[in-house]
């Protein structure tokens, strides 16, 4: 073992063990120095180390000065950094797991595991991955962090001395205690093997098959829509200036993702739903010409901006859910039709188009076939855009630029988020199997559903949920409307 491999060991844990290949990797850091003030958020080398992290590794942004990485021997102040013959230590940050008591570190992994769905806590496996090996590149990997490091990470998001709009509202609903006992367990877990297996499964309840009635009842509603020209697939609009709208067809469909889908979060329960009639959904986005119409004719009274990125066909943004209310309502009025919002349940069954991967296209994300942010970033929000290959748009791009999906609907992920109707809940429990919109009285949190251009895979997943203040504008945010075919 080389004496800078031993002086890393002994600076970031008195509990890291030398195996053969811990070895191997020592040979090769032998050949860098440890360089501060130049790794890019979240992308120092410190959690690949044999040695547990410990504080680095953590950084929302680039270029940090108290953030390490390894780098060429020779190079680290030609990039700007500070040369260190080893990581500092965390002060005041030593192991605690080997003595606490195992009651606590076996509440800490029942937390970890399942969440708590009374208090809107996900389950951080959901992200973090079994017992904290990260799965996925954009969460960190918290296995074997000092308890100490990830009690004081959970404070600081509960204080907002590190805000996320992710982490800081789940640890304000976790106790003191609670934030002690999931710390003892990830600590733990860093000294234990661990071998990815497979996800548990899960069965979906199937619904009841329709009744003979039922049957007939939607035969008969299909074939009066039919005679009016109104079929599957078939676009059309009810004015000049309305939204193109696609019929799609009723329908059961699994809601929600499997434990094994690649960046699921906790609050995406598998259920059946079933959308019991046909309804006309947007073929695209509302653009930023369908919407001034609407404030042209008075029927809405704010005028969103385009941030200078274009109007016309791109889609409507900086726009509230009350904004997008009053759109509706405009629409109503204007053609008489019985336009609105999607439920959560219709917009999910809407843009998997009869699929059931993680994007109607397959699992695998790619920029043929979507506007979305960079591969990676440690923050998860305001992660800015990025543009490759076909995705050429590193905010909104014009509606249409990359292929619909099977029932014939555009931008379906990615581009920009859209309003749907229901109220914001923690996860699926007592959701409505009709497909339905979730809605209280005076709700403020509002569900917002396909990601944008701003946003890591890990969002653009057909599956996958947010939620929004429904007074706040936001840059990506824009909406789609539904009409109901009676």
């Amino acid at each position: 073992m080389s004496r800078t491999h031993a002086l890393l060991c002994a600076a970031l844990s008195a509990a890291c063990q030398l195996s053969a290949e811990q070895a191997h990797a020592a040979s090769a850091a032998s050949e860098k120095e440890v360089c501060y003030g130049v790794a890019k958020a979240g992308q120092n080398h410190c959690a690949d180390t044999q040695c547990l992290h410990s504080c680095s590794g953590m950084s929302s942004k680039d270029r940090d000065p108290t953030e390490w990485t390894l780098v060429p021997k020779g190079t680290c102040e030609a990039q700007g950094g500070r040369v260190a013959a080893v990581p500092l230590a965390c002060g005041g940050v030593t192991p605690q797991a080997a003595h606490a008591n195992p009651e606590k570190i076996a509440r800490g992994a029942a937390l970890y595991a399942d969440g708590d769905a009374s208090r809107a806590i996900p389950a951080c496996v959901a992200c973090h991955g079994p017992a904290g090996h990260a799965v996925s590149a954009d969460y960190p990997k918290l296995a074997g962090q000092y308890a100490a490091y990830t009690s004081r990470q959970l404070l600081n998001f509960r204080t907002v001395a590190r805000d996320n709009p992710i982490m800081s509202p789940i640890a304000r609903a976790l106790r003191d205690d609670e934030i002690e006992d999931v710390g003892l367990y990830l600590e733990v877990e860093g000294a234990r093997p661990h071998q990815a297996g497979p996800a548990r499964p899960v069965t979906v309840a199937a619904l009841p098959p329709l009744t003979p009635a039922q049957q007939r009842q939607l035969a008969r509603q299909m074939r009066q829509l039919k005679s009016r020209g109104i079929e599957p697939g078939k676009p059309f609009r009810d004015c000049r200036d309305c939204p193109e709208m696609v019929p799609i067809p009723a329908g059961d469909f699994v809601m929600g993702s499997p434990e094994d889908e690649a960046g699921r979060y906790g609050n995406e329960r598998q259920h059946a739903v079933r959308i019991g009639a046909p309804l006309a959904v947007g073929r695209f986005s509302v653009t930023f010409d369908e919407w001034d119409a609407c404030v042209r004719d008075g029927g809405c009274d704010h005028r969103p901006g385009d941030q200078g990125w274009g109007r016309g066909n791109r889609p409507v943004i900086n726009v509230s859910w009350h904004d997008a209310q009053r759109y509706v309502g405009w629409l109503r009025k204007a053609t008489g039709k019985p336009y609105r919002l999607l439920s959560e349940a219709e917009w999910e069954y809407a843009a998997r188009g009869g699929t059931t991967t993680a994007r109607w296209w397959g699992q695998q994300l790619d920029r043929a076939h979507a506007n979305y942010g960079p591969e990676t970033c440690p923050q998860q929000t305001a992660c800015g855009g990025f543009a490759e290959g076909a995705d050429r748009w590193v905010n909104t791009a014009p509606s249409g630029s990359f292929p619909a999906n099977p029932f014939g609907l555009y931008d379906m992920l990615g581009n920009a988020w859209q309003w749907v109707a229901d109220c914001w809940h923690s996860d699926y429990s007592g959701a409505p199997v009709d497909g339905s919109a979730r809605t209280d009285e005076g709700c403020q949190r509002r569900v917002i559903r396909g990601a944008s251009w701003g946003n890591v895979p890990s969002f653009v997943r057909a599956a996958s949920r947010a939620t929004y203040d429904a007074d706040r504008r936001g840059a990506n945010i824009g909406l789609r409307v539904a009409r109901d075919l009676p």
